[in-house]
């Protein structure tokens, strides 16, 4: 059983996946704001199951109220976005962390990665630090090859990016 639909792009051209979550690797969302801004113009060629991976008691669904009514409900959700920049093709997976079925969830990345013959893996996270507001969020970075990272690229506990499918 999968965990999640797939609308194949068809080929890609040495395609760049770039992974980075919300929850708790991504103080002040600074990666998943990131991974989101590289998606746009895109379009989500697979979507995992929320019912599988989320637990909805402590990411609940969000509710939009316009004018005392109930307009829009939005579910967590995770999906991996596909947009074409210049003549190569870039990869988003971004969306909430999994709660549930880690193992899983890195088989199934792997599969899709392989699938879509992902030349280059590049994940964000930005881990929370008991810092003054006025201090830079520090962003971890990983990549395929350490030179594709210029900066400091600073270790810190497993989130879902670390787990081995």
């Amino acid at each position: 059983m999968t965990i999640y639909t797939f609308d194949d792009p068809g080929r890609l051209v040495s395609p760049i996946l770039v992974a980075a979550f919300d929850g708790w690797i991504d103080a002040g969302g600074a990666s998943s704001v990131a991974a989101t801004h590289l998606a746009e113009g895109g379009r989500a060629i697979a979507t995992f199951d929320g019912d599988t991976l989320f637990d909805y008691r402590a990411r609940r669904p969000t509710l939009e109220i316009a004018h005392g009514r109930i307009s829009e409900l939005t579910w967590p959700s995770l999906d991996l976005w596909h947009r074409r920049i210049g003549d190569r093709d870039l990869l988003v997976l971004t969306g909430a962390e999994p709660d549930f079925r880690w193992h899983a969830f890195g088989a199934a990345v792997v599969e899709l990665a392989t699938r879509l013959e992902v030349a280059l893996w590049i994940s964000l996270g930005a881990i929370p630090a008991a810092v003054p507001h006025t201090r830079d969020v520090h962003v971890l970075g990983s990549a395929s090859r350490p030179d594709l990272l210029l900066g400091d690229v600073e270790a810190g506990p497993a989130g879902i990016l670390r787990v081995p499918a």
